[in-house]
């Protein structure tokens, strides 16, 4: 019965996290057929790019508020208002997601840009307010969490595949516009999707804190840890203790571990998906559809990879797997900065090393979260330490954001290969 009860409480945080980054990525997904509507065409990704970045402001509010309150402030009441406003900008979305107004001298896609923001805001906070519930259940199911999580950048290209979105474009005799077929469901079917999926975790989270199927698994005290409280059952024995207390992580350990946080989620989300499309285009079209399908496997994959293998590592061991996804990542970065022409441009050979690099990268950092978020979970005393891992992470990915944003639109460092055009 217990078995039964805990893989049902697990479905339901996998299920309650896809409203994490699920819409956010999907939009990301869609715009191949979004931009041949929106007036901004293609320049409306750093449009979005933008707005995604200004709403990063919602999460340090949150962590200015859970400052001066300290333990006052619930964040259940943020996971209600985040995911309503999910299901309710989905909504519009689908219904206006082409409706453009007269803004600052031409048109533009007002509403839509107005709803990435708002849907920036329930990602973005999701990453800081649902690390800190995860305090009142068993450290178990953390792992349950992450795989939703994950899941959220595979159900969108799965859907894209299914809708027809990317492919090879059709380039036409002396023509340098690309011909795509027609998909097989329309954007708004698409965004209608999407606010049932979000839908399906507001009840999920419902579930959670109004029956009593996940009851065994929360933690009735979770002011104080999951070390403390087996320490306090085992007063009588000295022995016992002093092996619990040895596994205990200390401040110092901790924010070894935030600033790996910072660093990985830096790199993760912030640098890698400024710069997909000029590592993959160079190397064809098929290179780069094939990547979007794939790399989306890499954060499920690092959880299966937890789940049968270790979900906690040592600090040696967390610094080395950094090490080397960063070395990866510097690849990567070195032909995003010589597009469109990098090593190896417009070979088969070059396309496999550039989405095998991606990916480990990819998995390997996703990896390290996770494994950083079970320590932090089972090892330190304090109360908000997952709320700060949360909020640090988020911080790490607006650093990297927002930068590439500069460097990608201001000054112009990278250079796109356009379809149906000649280069090198």
């Amino acid at each position: 019965m217990f078995e039964k009860n805990f893989n049902i409480t697990a479905f339901l945080f996998v299920v309650l996290a896809l409203s994490t980054w699920l819409d956010l990525n999907g939009v990301w997904v869609e715009l191949p057929l979004i931009v041949n509507e929106a007036p901004e065409g293609w320049a409306l990704p750093s449009l979005l790019s933008f707005a995604v970045a200004l709403s990063n402001t919602a999460p340090i509010i949150i962590m200015l508020l859970k400052a001066f309150f300290k333990g006052r402030l619930d964040e259940r009441i943020f996971i209600y208002i985040e995911i309503i406003i999910g299901i309710v900008a989905c909504g519009l979305m689908a219904q206006y997601w082409n409706k453009t107004h007269w803004f600052a001298g031409a048109q533009h896609s007002v509403l839509f840009v107005i709803f990435v923001f708002l849907l920036g805001t329930l990602d973005t906070t999701s990453t800081v307010t649902y690390s800190d519930y995860m305090k009142r259940y068993d450290g178990k199911l953390l792992n349950a969490l992450f795989l939703g999580e994950s899941l959220t950048a595979l159900i969108p290209s799965i859907l894209a595949v299914i809708q027809g979105v990317g492919g090879d474009a059709v380039c036409s005799a002396n023509s340098t516009q690309p011909e795509y077929s027609k998909p097989r469901f329309s954007v708004q079917v698409y965004f209608w999707i999407f606010a049932a999926i979000i839908l399906s975790s507001l009840i999920a989270f419902l579930i959670l804190e109004w029956t009593n199927i996940s009851q065994s698994y929360r933690t009735e005290n979770y002011k104080t840890s999951d070390i403390n409280q087996l320490c306090i059952q085992t007063e009588t024995s000295s022995l016992l203790n002093l092996n619990l207390l040895s596994n205990s992580m200390s401040k110092y350990m901790y924010y070894y571990l935030l600033v790996i946080a910072y660093i990985v989620n830096l790199l993760l989300f912030g640098i890698l998906p400024s710069i997909g499309t000029y590592v993959m285009l160079p190397y064809s079209q098929s290179a780069y559809y094939i990547a979007s399908l794939v790399l989306p496997i890499s954060s499920p994959l690092s959880v299966i990879i937890a789940l049968v293998g270790k979900s906690r590592l040592q600090l040696s061991a967390i610094i080395s797997l950094a090490f080397i996804a960063t070395c990866l990542t510097v690849y990567v970065i070195v032909l995003a900065a010589l597009s469109p022409c990098p090593p190896l441009h417009d070979t088969i050979g070059g396309a496999i090393i550039a989405i095998a690099c991606y990916f480990t990268a990819e998995l390997v950092y996703s990896y390290i979260r996770l494994v950083i978020a079970n320590r932090v979970r089972q090892e330190y005393e304090r109360e908000h330490g997952l709320f700060w891992l949360g909020a640090i992470s988020q911080m790490g990915a607006l650093s990297g954001s927002i930068p590439m944003y500069f460097l990608i639109n201001n000054m112009h460092v990278f250079k796109s290969r356009q379809v149906c055009q000649s280069y090198c």
